[in-house]
């Protein structure tokens, strides 16, 4: 019976040190939250606003492009952009109703691997007319084509006709972007 209770002892002891050094283990290397989320935000990619967000009426599918996509998308101005870092792309064109018909925009997220990446790509695509946005940190448009950074990520809205409702619906989209999706 000795034997018995002393081998009992011996199986549990392993077992009970891999709990206690599980449970000193975590304790010690808990993350903050807040770090959690930023880290795994900033794993996701870039990201478009919602239609509803910038106040379209519609918005096409959003595609995706990486490294080895981006010439599908930008043959011949894909080497710029990698040569800055670049890392993932979504794209999607929102239709806007106005009283003088439809406004389409072509609007794009680049992410690169740093800010420097980002800003960059703004500084080699800022439209020469470009004037900045009030209340859009690194924002510049010309009313026709529209350039942001945000981070490591690159906003470019293009419409596709010019004029004063363009114009708006350009800035709608940088600051539903700017606010994270949100108007």
């Amino acid at each position: 019976m000795v034997r018995t209770w002393a081998r009992n002892i011996a199986l549990l002891l392993p077992l009970v040190a891999v709990v206690a050094w599980v449970a000193w283990r975590g304790g010690r290397t808990r993350e903050d939250p807040a770090a959690v989320l930023a880290a795994l935000k900033a794993a996701q990619g870039p990201v478009l606003p919602a239609a509803a967000a910038v106040g379209a009426a519609s918005a096409a599918e959003v595609a995706g492009y990486d490294r080895e996509t981006l010439y599908e998308f930008i043959d011949g101005a894909a080497d710029g952009y990698l040569a800055r870092g670049f890392q993932r792309c979504v794209a999607t064109t929102f239709a806007f109703a106005t009283p003088a018909g439809e406004i389409e925009l072509a609007a794009e997220v680049y992410r690169f691997g740093d800010a420097a990446g980002a800003l960059g790509q703004l500084e080699a695509e800022r439209p020469a007319a470009a004037a900045a946005l009030a209340g859009l940190p690194a924002a510049l448009s010309d009313g026709n084509v529209l350039v942001a950074a945000r981070g490591p990520d690159y906003l470019k809205v293009t419409a596709f006709a010019p004029g004063a409702e363009a114009a708006r619906a350009l800035e709608s989209v940088a600051r539903a972007w700017s606010n994270g999706g949100s108007q």
